[in-house]
């Protein structure tokens, strides 16, 4: 276990350890009023021993719309309301020209790898993700002007177990480094046991502000912190963790429910599968995530109003804050005063593996609203499952009769003839019922939300 102190620097809030490291100081920032949109998501369906990713469908995104069928709050540190305003000790109404309440280790600090146990709110947990919200910038080493740009992806990984018991993580080959989670394959697969799945989301590769440079590519921080958005996932069947408390005392651990979650900024993997990070992905240039909290960690007598009338999901969940996360200065600032995250450290590459001396679990009285600090992010669940993609017609099965359902859906423009859940009704659908079909009568039925 590491030990561990916090103190507060005369230029601001800062965190430290007994071993020396370069850390960014805690700071706020306003928000831009800018949103992007994930125009695609991939989904993982396993992941390898040897590190590789096991992809399922991918899916085109409608960029403004999501269902909501079913689709509840399970876990919120962004704390975004219904009029997806950000409320809550932060300049309202907005006026984007002074600093509000999320913080962030600063635009010249990279951080492109981060894991977080999350303990969704009850009744969600093991819920499939449909919608993603994150507050965040991406700066690139152009700082923040928009006039150099790369790749926008992200991507969300689902995990069973996390150690977030001050355990040191769980290090497999003995080399100091570590894994918040744990990568062990029991029942002979060759898949790690406790990984549930995950989502690449790629974000829009088109001009939509009209600043000349593609919303995929932008780059940002000079205005303020961005949120980005993925809506509409549900069909891909990934699913947040349920919470179980796997590594107990039974099994030589020490904490209670367990579950966490892993985000990666990324630029893609560059067409060669050999990238430092996690499924030969590459790290994104300066990504920094926003910070806050959920209700739960809240301090005591705080009080802040997140509760909505219109969206009682608002700071559902509780979290013990950021694990552990790594990244470099790949812009080499010279005024970098933050450092990379791997500065200093045993371990000077973004990889899999992380230093544990670079934790940051304890967060305690860093900011004075929250107990602990956790990833801005917001996930709302699909607790309905929804239907077999093949059954056009409802009736529970999945029969030769279910094609003259879905033709009459078609011809009538009706729900049930989206089988590919792109928001739209359209030849390529048929396609999809087929594959559906043939799915189901193996015994895998596709599920989609009608």
């Amino acid at each position: 276990m590491n030990a561990k102190m916090l103190f507060v620097c005369a230029s601001g809030l800062a965190v430290g350890h007994t071993a020396a490291q370069d850390q960014p100081e805690i700071q706020s920032l306003r928000y831009s009023g800018e949103v992007y949109h994930a125009v695609r998501a991939t989904a993982i369906t396993g992941l390898t021993l040897d590190g590789r990713f096991v992809y399922g469908r991918t899916i085109e995104l409608g960029q403004n719309t999501a269902r909501t069928t079913g689709d509840v709050v399970a876990y919120d540190s962004a704390i975004i309301n219904a009029a997806e305003v950000l409320v809550c000790g932060d300049v309202f109404p907005h006026t984007l020209s002074s600093a509000g309440s999320r913080y962030f280790f600063g635009t010249e600090f990279s951080f492109q790898s981060f894991s977080e146990d999350i303990i969704p709110a009850s009744g969600t947990e093991g819920s499939v993700i449909n919608c993603v919200d994150m507050l965040g910038v991406r700066p690139l080493c152009d700082n923040g002007t928009g006039t150099t740009s790369e790749v926008m992806q992200q991507i969300v990984a689902s995990w069973e177990v996390i150690d977030n018991a001050f355990m040191g993580g769980f290090d497999p080959d003995g080399d100091g480094l570590v894994s918040p989670f744990d990568q062990n394959d029991t029942d002979g697969d060759t898949l790690v046991d406790e990984f549930n799945g995950g989502i690449i989301l790629t974000y829009a590769n088109t001009d939509t502000d009209g600043d000349g440079v593609n919303d995929e590519q932008t780059s940002d921080g000079a205005n303020g912190y961005v949120r980005y958005r993925a809506l509409d996932l549900a069909t891909l069947g990934v699913p947040l963790p349920s919470g179980l408390d796997r590594y107990n005392s039974t099994n030589g651990g020490t904490d209670g429910p367990d579950g966490g979650i892993q985000l990666i900024w990324t630029r893609g993997d560059g067409g060669d599968g050999q990238g430092p990070l996690l499924g030969g992905f590459y790290p994104a240039t300066r990504a920094s995530p926003m910070f806050w909290g959920t209700l739960e960690m809240e301090a005591a007598g705080t009080q802040c109003p997140y509760t909505d009338a219109t969206d009682p999901g608002i700071g559902a969940g509780s979290s013990d804050g950021i694990v552990w996360g790594e990244g470099e200065d790949l812009c080499n600032d010279p005024n970098n005063a933050g450092g990379a995250w791997s500065e200093n450290s045993s371990d000077t590459e973004v990889n899999d593996d992380l230093d544990p001396n670079n934790d940051v679990q304890d967060w305690f009285g860093i900011v004075p609203d929250f107990v602990e600090l956790g990833l801005a992010i917001r996930f709302r669940v699909e607790t309905d499952q929804g239907q077999d993609c093949c059954d056009a017609n409802g009736d529970g099965a999945c029969s030769p009769a279910d094609f003259t359902a879905w033709i009459n859906a078609f011809n009538n423009n009706l729900p049930q003839c989206d089988i590919n859940q792109d928001g739209s009704c359209t030849p390529a659908d048929f396609t999809a019922w087929i594959s559906a079909f043939n799915d189901s009568t193996a015994g895998t039925p596709q599920q989609c939300t009608f």
